[in-house]
Protein backbone atom coordinates (compact mmCIF):
# COMPACT_ATOMS: atom_id res chain seq x y z
CA UNK A 1 0.00 0.00 0.00
CA UNK A 2 1.22 3.95 -1.06
CA UNK A 3 1.01 6.29 1.92
CA UNK A 4 0.65 9.56 -0.02
CA UNK A 5 2.45 12.73 1.88
CA UNK A 6 1.38 15.78 2.07
CA UNK A 7 3.04 18.11 -0.13
CA UNK A 8 5.68 20.18 1.17
CA UNK A 9 4.77 24.41 0.92
CA UNK A 10 6.76 26.98 1.03
CA UNK A 11 5.87 30.53 2.97
CA UNK A 12 7.20 33.13 5.14
CA UNK A 13 6.72 32.21 8.66
CA UNK A 14 4.06 33.75 10.59
CA UNK A 15 5.89 33.62 14.32
CA UNK A 16 2.00 33.83 15.69
CA UNK A 17 1.40 30.94 14.26
CA UNK A 18 4.00 29.21 13.58
CA UNK A 19 6.21 29.30 17.11
CA UNK A 20 5.37 26.03 18.69
CA UNK A 21 6.45 24.24 14.98
CA UNK A 22 9.38 26.47 14.80
CA UNK A 23 10.64 25.66 18.47
CA UNK A 24 9.76 22.00 18.22
CA UNK A 25 12.58 21.91 15.33
CA UNK A 26 14.98 23.59 17.46
CA UNK A 27 14.07 21.29 20.24
CA UNK A 28 14.63 18.02 17.79
CA UNK A 29 18.15 19.11 17.24
CA UNK A 30 18.52 19.71 20.46
CA UNK A 31 19.32 23.06 20.09
CA UNK A 32 20.38 25.52 23.05
CA UNK A 33 17.29 28.51 21.29
CA UNK A 34 14.94 26.11 22.67
CA UNK A 35 15.70 26.64 26.20
CA UNK A 36 14.45 30.13 26.28
CA UNK A 37 11.13 30.06 24.16
CA UNK A 38 10.79 33.88 25.05
CA UNK A 39 14.02 34.82 23.51
CA UNK A 40 14.19 32.24 20.62
CA UNK A 41 10.73 34.40 19.84
CA UNK A 42 12.37 37.51 19.75
CA UNK A 43 15.42 36.20 17.41
CA UNK A 44 12.55 34.93 15.05
CA UNK A 45 10.66 38.22 15.51
CA UNK A 46 13.60 40.55 14.82
CA UNK A 47 14.93 38.80 12.06
CA UNK A 48 14.71 40.25 8.48
CA UNK A 49 12.95 37.43 6.88
CA UNK A 50 11.93 34.16 7.66
CA UNK A 51 10.11 30.83 5.65
CA UNK A 52 8.85 27.16 6.99
CA UNK A 53 8.20 24.77 4.92
CA UNK A 54 4.79 22.68 5.90
CA UNK A 55 3.39 19.22 5.19
CA UNK A 56 -0.18 19.77 6.03
CA UNK A 57 -0.18 21.34 9.23
CA UNK A 58 3.01 20.57 10.54
CA UNK A 59 6.07 22.55 10.24
CA UNK A 60 9.09 20.56 8.83
CA UNK A 61 11.58 23.31 8.09
CA UNK A 62 12.47 26.77 8.87
CA UNK A 63 15.39 29.10 8.05
CA UNK A 64 15.98 32.85 8.86
CA UNK A 65 17.82 35.36 7.64
CA UNK A 66 18.90 38.71 9.20
CA UNK A 67 20.01 41.67 6.18
CA UNK A 68 20.83 45.36 6.02
CA UNK A 69 18.25 44.87 2.82
CA UNK A 70 20.57 46.54 1.08
CA UNK A 71 24.51 44.30 0.37
CA UNK A 72 24.37 41.87 3.14
CA UNK A 73 22.69 39.14 4.64
CA UNK A 74 23.42 36.39 7.61
CA UNK A 75 21.36 33.16 7.36
CA UNK A 76 21.37 32.53 10.79
CA UNK A 77 19.72 29.09 11.31
CA UNK A 78 18.68 26.39 9.05
CA UNK A 79 16.22 23.48 10.87
CA UNK A 80 14.92 20.95 9.12
CA UNK A 81 12.79 17.87 11.24
CA UNK A 82 14.94 14.95 11.89
CA UNK A 83 12.13 12.57 9.98
CA UNK A 84 11.89 14.56 7.13
CA UNK A 85 16.05 15.12 6.36
CA UNK A 86 17.22 14.45 3.34
CA UNK A 87 14.35 14.65 1.25
CA UNK A 88 15.06 18.44 -0.12
CA UNK A 89 13.72 20.30 2.89
CA UNK A 90 16.45 22.34 3.49
CA UNK A 91 17.27 22.87 0.24
CA UNK A 92 14.16 24.69 -0.15
CA UNK A 93 14.36 26.63 2.65
CA UNK A 94 17.77 27.98 1.70
CA UNK A 95 16.74 28.89 -1.95
CA UNK A 96 13.80 30.47 -0.36
CA UNK A 97 15.75 32.79 1.80
CA UNK A 98 18.56 33.25 -1.40
CA UNK A 99 15.55 34.17 -3.63
CA UNK A 100 15.05 36.97 -1.34
CA UNK A 101 18.32 37.98 -1.50
CA UNK A 102 19.79 37.39 -4.25
CA UNK A 103 23.84 37.57 -4.75
CA UNK A 104 23.85 40.65 -8.03
CA UNK A 105 22.07 42.75 -5.07
CA UNK A 106 23.18 41.19 -1.99
CA UNK A 107 27.16 40.50 -2.37
CA UNK A 108 27.51 39.51 1.17
CA UNK A 109 25.84 36.15 1.92
CA UNK A 110 27.12 34.42 5.07
CA UNK A 111 26.37 31.67 7.61
CA UNK A 112 28.22 29.71 9.65
CA UNK A 113 27.60 26.08 9.38
CA UNK A 114 28.42 23.15 11.89
CA UNK A 115 31.59 20.89 11.29
CA UNK A 116 29.74 18.01 8.61
CA UNK A 117 26.99 20.56 6.85
CA UNK A 118 29.94 21.53 4.50
CA UNK A 119 28.82 19.16 2.18
CA UNK A 120 25.46 20.55 2.21
CA UNK A 121 26.27 24.09 1.58
CA UNK A 122 28.65 23.67 -1.09
CA UNK A 123 26.03 21.73 -3.36
CA UNK A 124 23.73 24.83 -2.63
CA UNK A 125 26.95 26.87 -4.19
CA UNK A 126 28.58 27.98 -1.09
CA UNK A 127 31.89 28.43 -0.50
CA UNK A 128 34.60 29.18 2.37
CA UNK A 129 35.82 32.47 2.21
CA UNK A 130 39.02 31.00 2.33
CA UNK A 131 38.36 30.43 -1.37
CA UNK A 132 38.80 34.23 -2.03
CA UNK A 133 41.98 34.62 0.31
CA UNK A 134 39.26 35.73 3.11
CA UNK A 135 39.39 35.18 6.82
CA UNK A 136 36.13 35.02 8.83
CA UNK A 137 35.90 35.90 12.34
CA UNK A 138 33.73 35.30 15.36
CA UNK A 139 33.30 36.40 19.14
CA UNK A 140 31.51 33.42 20.81
CA UNK A 141 31.36 31.70 24.13
CA UNK A 142 33.20 28.59 24.41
Amino acid sequence: MTTLEPPLVLREADVDADFTGIISLYRGHGWSHAADPERLRTAVLCSSHSVVATEGDRIVGFARAMSDEAFAVYIADILVAPDRQRRGIGRAVVEALLERYPLDRFHHQVLVAERGAEGFYRRLGLVPVSTFGLTAFIRARE
